[in-house]
């Protein structure tokens, strides 16, 4: 597995910090998996010509 870190501002990561219970790591990695998806999707509607 690859690994991608990234740098946020402080006082983001500090709101992140009042939410233990939420895997940040975990719901990034779903959010790009949909991300992904969506721009699938776009590329193959646009290469069809239906947008």
């Amino acid at each position: 597995m690859a690994t991608f870190t990234i740098s946020i501002p402080e006082e983001l990561k500090k709101k992140m910090d009042e939410h233990p219970e939420i895997n940040w790591a975990e719901y990034l990695k779903k959010r790009f998996e949909i991300r992904v998806k969506e721009l699938n999707k776009f590329e193959e509607l646009k290469n069809s010509g239906r947008i």
